[in-house]
């Protein structure tokens, strides 16, 4: 009878536990990624009262004759399954899809292993995980574990580049809104039309000055359109009867006489070169002209977010078909001479499409005042066409941009988190680390719905999401407790019963006891 007592007793405990663990998964069947347990019984040794014995001659075996001596826990078992999504729409939370755990760095004297008796733990090198992605912001910029604050590990992207690297070891992952970013200029795109025409001049109206030939010289930037020339008597002498003619209310130019050239001025210092006939006489005569020259302005930016306005100049060569230069005229905030850069541009004469541009890979290169480095871009001239109409060829397009700070962000489904700016720049700023645990089981919990490694966890390692069999990561969304309530509830009642049978047991050894004790009157 004393061992029916201890056995029940045994029963009893043991349904006690399974109990405690059934009471704690209904208590965090709200919290978020809460992973349930499960408690396995197995039999505890057994006396054996005969042992077995094998067959001999004609007498068969018999079979051992033993007495179990109750039941104990075999194992409390973490259930790592996935649990269902909670949708939040807060950017910052977090859910694993499939296989991983978040990693969170522990902070100095934190302790984080519930069997190591009291020992602090270094953020550099004690990490502990979870599946509860509730995650947030500090005021420092770090992502960080809302309850407790504990820093989440990953890896953050070059600030130049925006690359991450996923070989270096894990690190806080921070948000640089306080810092601003600017991008230099690599690249600038031209596009539009350069006049085939430039270059020419063409008489609209003679008003009877007797123009006979005109032409613009070669280094002429006399604008595109109608310009007005002046032929009068010479207002310093008006009685010798000697002409004189202006440009657009330019300087008077005597006239030496017919069929001798004479080159006029605007009032810029650009010219024409006109000659007259046997019929000179004074009048206003009207010359339309398509400028050699054509002038587009961009705004570019060096390595520290500083804007400088770089002036590119077309110039129709009068000697070579079909044939611009292209020079760096002017920049602004530059040192003096401080921008360089200049070529040809080649035309197809049958289609006005570009051909070739020289150098292969034209560049200009610019000085800026300050403690900025020189800024060399590329110019890309492929979209330019020379048709018989306006010139318009201007910079359509530039890569660089000024400074501007983080204003808005995203969560991919690898971890990478893309940075919005103030300035248009999209840029991969940090990613999320995952941390592949060899036996998730292995884990101890701890509290706050974390875990940490133990000897039977193995050691972790730590990957991109979505990389090699890890799961994906959904931003806007929680991982809600994986506890099943009416299978707990099952569980709750086969317990109770069980535990019921084992008190019953106990009564019923103690009133066979009892009745072995009344048997001495």
């Amino acid at each position: 009878m004393i061992g029916a007592l201890y056995s029940g007793l045994t029963g009893l405990r043991t349904h006690q536990a399974k109990v405690n663990i059934i009471g704690n998964n209904l208590a965090n069947i709200n919290t978020t990624g809460f992973k349930k347990s499960r408690v396995i019984f197995r039999e505890t040794f057994a006396q054996t009262l005969k042992g077995g014995v094998a067959a001999t001659g004609q007498r068969g075996a018999t079979n051992p004759n033993q007495v179990g001596a109750g039941v104990q826990i075999s194992s409390i078992d973490v259930n790592h399954k996935n649990g269902s999504p909670q949708i939040t729409d807060v950017a910052t939370d977090l859910m694993v899809r499939g296989k991983g755990m978040f990693v969170l760095g522990a902070p100095d004297a934190a302790q984080v292993d519930p069997n190591s008796k009291g020992v602090s733990a270094s953020s550099n090198s004690v990490k502990v995980f979870t599946r509860a992605g509730n995650f947030g912001i500090d005021t420092n910029g770090d992502m960080m574990y809302r309850p407790n604050g504990y820093r989440v590990m990953g890896w953050n992207a070059d600030s130049a580049t925006g690359l991450v690297d996923s070989s270096k070891p894990v690190g806080k992952i921070n948000f640089p809104f306080s810092k601003s970013i600017a991008k230099s200029t690599g690249f600038v795109e031209y596009m539009g039309n350069l006049d085939t025409r430039a270059g020419q001049a063409e008489l609209t109206e003679g008003g009877g000055t007797g123009i006979k030939t005109y032409d613009l010289p070669a280094d002429s930037q006399l604008s595109t359109g109608a310009h007005r020339i002046i032929v009068k008597r010479d207002p310093a002498d008006p009685e010798s009867g000697n002409l004189v003619a202006s440009l657009d209310g330019g300087p008077d130019v005597a006239i030496p006489g017919a069929d001798q050239a004479v080159t006029l001025q605007d009032p810029s210092g650009n010219g024409i070169t006109l000659s007259f006939g046997e019929n000179l006489n004074s009048g206003i005569a009207s010359i339309n002209v398509v400028s050699a020259v054509h002038k587009s302005t961009i705004g570019v930016y060096d390595g520290v977010g500083q804007r400088h306005d770089v002036e590119l100049t077309f110039t129709k060569q009068k000697d070579t078909d079909n044939t611009w230069t292209w020079a760096a005229t002017g920049a602004t905030d530059v040192e003096a001479d401080g921008v360089s850069g200049s070529g040809l541009v080649r035309f197809n004469g049958d289609s006005g499409a570009f051909e070739f541009v020289t150098p292969a890979e034209p560049t200009v290169t610019i000085k800026p005042k300050g403690d900025g480095k020189d800024l060399t871009f590329d110019l890309q001239f492929g979209n330019l066409t020379q048709f018989a109409s306006t010139s318009d060829a201007m910079a359509s397009r530039q890569d660089g941009v000024g400074p501007g700070t983080l204003t808005s962000f995203s969560i991919g489904a690898d971890g990478t988190i893309n940075g919005i700016f103030s300035n248009g720049i999209s840029r991969s700023i940090a990613q999320v680390a995952l941390a592949d645990i060899p036996n998730p089981e292995g884990l101890n919990t701890i509290q706050d719905s974390m875990f940490a490694v133990s000897p039977s966890s193995g050691a972790p390692s730590y990957i991109a999401a979505g990389g090699r069999n890890m799961g994906e990561i959904s931003s806007g969304a929680l991982e809600m407790s994986n506890v099943d309530l009416t299978e707990e509830f099952t569980d709750l009642i086969t317990t109770e019963r069980g535990f019921q049978a084992n008190s019953r047991i106990i009564t019923t050894s103690d009133s066979i006891l009892q009745e072995a004790l009344g048997l001495k009157r």
